[in-house]
């Protein structure tokens, strides 16, 4: 753990993914919990763009502040998975109910195990909300999965609830990330 940055180094620069993350993940919620009509290749565009930018913003994260330690390889998977999901939900013109439920919930349950993987690697303290996180984002992955002939508004209902309560704690961790990059500077 030598290798790993300090905590206070890797949170003053990722306060700005947080805030636009944040941002995005509450605002894409917000839309699915409460637009009436919307349409399978609605919510799966929706949920694909926020997955493939997620995706993104967790690679260059992952290269930019975790490059040197022990646990970047994981990381880089939670974001090439959510990059490679995101895509496939982005631009498969026929997607069915079936493929949006199981690739959103695979998805989530793979960003909850590895996450509870990296854990253990992590400074003390960010195990506390990443185990907290994780456990959410699998029971999430779990429940949407084990319902793949819900209709479309319990599935939009259940991932706009999760992506809300996602948006909320992203924007209060970065808060929280400058309340700590104002007393170290």
């Amino acid at each position: 753990m030598d290798q790993d940055r300090s905590t206070i180094a890797i949170l003053r620069e990722s306060r700005a993914l947080a805030y636009s993350v944040g941002g995005l993940t509450l605002a894409a919620g917000v839309v699915l919990l409460v637009w009436p009509d919307r349409t399978v290749t609605v919510v799966a565009r929706l949920v694909g763009l926020l997955l493939a930018l997620v995706g993104v913003g967790d690679l260059l994260d992952t290269l930019r502040n975790h490059r040197r330690g022990s646990y970047w390889g994981l990381l880089a998977l939670v974001g090439l998975s959510n990059l490679v999901f995101g895509l496939a939900l982005l631009f498969w013109p026929g997607v069915t109910v079936n493929v949006v439920v199981w690739l959103v919930g695979l998805d989530l349950v793979l960003t909850g195990v590895i996450g509870l993987l990296v854990r253990g690697r992590m400074p003390v303290e960010l195990r506390g909300p990443l185990l907290t996180r994780s456990l959410l984002t699998i029971a999430f992955g779990i429940a949407v999965m084990a319902w793949p002939s819900a209709t479309l508004s319990v599935v939009a209902f259940l991932l706009g609830a999760l992506l809300v309560t996602f948006g909320l704690v992203l924007l209060w961790s970065g808060r929280q990330i400058s309340r700590l990059a104002d007393v170290a500077a």
